[in-house]
Formats: structure tokens, C-alpha cells, sequence
């Protein structure tokens, strides 16, 4: 009786912070299925551009773990721009990104966040994302074909966007730019013996030229400050479960800015 009292008023608690969440009120780009209701998963795998990052899921992952996944997402990393919009609060804003996405009902097993380098004076920031992506996946040794599959679903999801008219791809960025100081993210999603489970890299960067563009382009990284964040997410059923209606609450505001993309 006292673990289930415990129980119900961390849950409460969960709830009350996300409807006491201040989220900004940006450009979001993320599938206008994923908020569909009575849609059926036909393709084995999927892909969604959600806010500043890009989403796969693998193999017949519910379309209700799918939504989960992309509004718990797309809402965390809105609170964390809201709270921390400044180019030197990257630390701080992985940090609030990932108190919300625990409050949102995906728990943190892996965590990392540290200073980038890279060779060169430019970069792919895409390819550098899923090379993230890639040692995020390699730690979390999941079983059989996962890993390949998630890496496959999450490079498809980026190369989808290159393939989407100029529109879409400009609207992106300018997302991404938006307060000067970028952040671009690749996940990839997978159920493995019924538990749903979110890998997650992402880069931040602090910009200091006047670049406008940022994927698949070579960017000039001899003025930017690079950081990465490498994440593991395990899904918390009964979180998730209490805390969706507020979550999609929040995001009804958000709901014009959808452009559909397709793998």
C-alpha cells in the first residue's frame, strides 16, 4: 500500500511538471501521422523529422510507441530551448532535455554529454550525427540484427529530408538556427522483448560564422564550438500513459506547423 502511494504521487508530481512546462513557441517539423488517431503501421520501419532531429523506428513498433516517442521528443527539446536558448547553455540544455524526457515517461539508462572535436576545418553535420548515433547504438548492445536495423532507419530518416523539396529542408534549418546556436539530433527507436527503447545522438554547436545552411552541406567549423550528447531512453509505460494527455495538450499549438515527410 505505501510503495503504490509512493507510486501515485511520483506520477502526479510527473504530470503536474509537464502541465507547469513552458515550451517555445518555434518552428516544428515532425509527420503528421505520428499525431493521427486510428492509422495502422504498414511499413516495417519508419522515419519522422521531429523539431531538430530526425527519428526511425524499426520493424513493427506500435503506432502508439511512435507517438510517444516523437511528442515526448519534440516536447522536451521545446521546454529546453525555452529554458536555455543561449549558445553557452548547451550543458544546461541537454541536462533540462533529458529531466523532461524522464518526466515524459522515457528514462535515461546511458547518458553522456562531453566536448567535440573533429579533424579538419569543416564538416558533414549529418554524417557527424549518425556516427554519434553509431557508438550510442554500439553501447547499448541490443540483441540480434537491432543495432544494424536502428542505424539503417536512422540514416534513412536524414537522407529522406535531402530528398524533400527546398521548402522543407530551409524550414529545418532555420529551426536549427534559430537562436544561433544549433542542435541537430538523430534517433532511432525499437522494441526489443516488448520494452520500447530510444537511442539518441545528438550535436550541439555554438555558431560564430554566418553559415545559414547546415545539412548535407560541408560546414565551416573553424569558429564553432561542437559538443555531443550520446543517450539511451527505456520507455516508462506507466509514465508515458499518465502524463500523454498533457503532453499532447501542450503540443496542440503546434499542430499547423507539421510538414509531412516520407521514407
Amino acid at each position: 500500500m505505501h510503495n503504490q502511494a509512493v507510486r501515485e504521487s511520483y506520477i502526479a508530481s510527473c504530470v503536474k511538471a509537464i502541465e507547469e512546462c513552458e515550451i517555445d513557441d518555434q518552428l516544428v517539423i515532425r509527420p503528421h501521422a505520428l499525431m493521427g488517431i486510428g492509422d495502422d503501421v504498414e511499413a516495417p520501419s519508419k522515419g519522422a523529422v521531429v523539431g531538430e532531429g530526425t527519428m526511425g523506428f524499426v520493424g513493427k513498433m506500435s503506432l502508439q510507441n511512435q507517438r510517444d516517442a516523437a511528442n515526448a521528443f519534440l516536447f522536451a527539446t521545446l521546454a529546453a530551448n525555452k529554458q536555455y536558448p543561449a549558445e553557452e547553455q548547451g550543458k544546461e540544455w541537454y541536462l533540462r532535455f533529458r529531466e523532461v524526457m524522464t518526466q515524459a515517461g522515457w528514462t535515461p539508462v546511458r547518458k553522456y554529454y562531453s566536448n567535440l572535436d573533429v579533424e579538419g576545418t569543416s564538416v558533414r553535420m549529418d554524417k557527424l550525427v549518425l556516427e554519434i548515433l553509431g557508438s550510442v547504438v554500439a553501447g547499448a548492445a541490443l540483441p540480434g540484427p537491432a543495432s544494424a536495423l536502428m542505424l539503417k532507419v536512422a540514416g534513412d530518416a536524414i537522407s529522406a529530408l535531402q530528398k524533400r523539396d527546398t521548402a522543407a529542408l530551409t524550414a529545418y534549418e532555420r529551426n536549427l538556427l534559430q537562436h544561433g546556436v544549433g542542435g541537430i539530433s538523430a534517433g532511432a527507436c525499437v522494441e526489443v522483448d516488448g520494452e520500447s527503447i530510444m537511442a539518441l545522438g545528438t550535436v550541439r554547436f555554438q555558431r560564430r560564422n554566418t553559415s545559414t545552411k547546415v545539412l548535407f552541406v560541408d560546414v565551416d567549423v573553424r569558429n564553432v564550438n561542437l559538443y555531443r550528447g550520446e543517450t539511451v531512453f527505456v520507455k516508462n509505460t506507466l509514465k508515458a500513459d499518465s502524463v500523454r494527455e498533457a503532453i499532447n495538450n501542450k503540443l496542440i499549438a503546434h499542430s499547423e506547423k507539421i510538414v509531412d515527410i516520407e521514407i
